[in-house]
């Protein structure tokens, strides 16, 4: 087989297709979204797991250090888990920001290991917060960080002025993959 320099093995197309190739399913999204990001598709292979592919292309910002990445691409027929969003005001408990962010990624945590999925499986969150603020950013940026590691899911913070009920100040939902076990 010829060397090449894509993140995954060519395979020959069946017998009697001329010049075809087959590749792994998600490798066309995969070109695809790096073109679109202008990075070389062995730059975007950072990780091991051919479902997910994390894309922080050098024209932009890296924003790893913040706890998330610029893109994620999802490989075609991999099973998809939309895990509503996690809430962590408690009635009676202690109610204020970190308190309420540590028991929704604990939420978000629960629901990912009910659906065969982990932290590392998320491609894409929504984060709600009221009241926004650079001290409640600043903890947020700790949390997602320590909670994804070193490959963050894409990201999208959307400060609001109220959630669906008073004293609630943090809300995050999540789109991952499966894990491999039951794919």
């Amino acid at each position: 087989m010829p060397s090449h320099s894509l993140p995954y093995p060519l395979i020959p197309a069946p017998t009697g297709k001329a010049n075809a190739v087959r590749r792994y399913p998600g490798a066309s999204a995969l070109l695809l979204a790096c073109a679109l990001f202008g990075v070389s598709p062995a730059a975007a292979a950072t990780g091991a797991d051919p479902a997910r592919t994390v894309l922080n292309p050098p024209q932009m910002p890296n924003t790893t250090q913040y706890g998330y990445s610029q893109a994620t691409v999802v490989a075609t027929g991999t099973r998809l888990v939309f895990v509503s969003g996690q809430v962590g005001w408690v009635e009676g408990a202690q109610n204020d920001f970190r308190s309420q962010v540590d028991r929704a990624f604990a939420n978000l945590a629960a629901a990912l290991e009910a659906a065969e999925s982990a932290p590392g499986d998320v491609v894409r969150i929504t984060l709600l917060i009221a009241d926004h603020d650079p001290t409640r950013l600043a903890y947020l940026v700790e949390k997602r960080r320590a909670f994804f590691g070193a490959s963050p899911p894409a990201s999208t913070l959307i400060p609001v002025p109220a959630l669906y009920a008073p004293g609630v100040s943090f809300e995050i939902d999540a789109v991952a993959v499966a894990a491999a076990a039951s794919r």
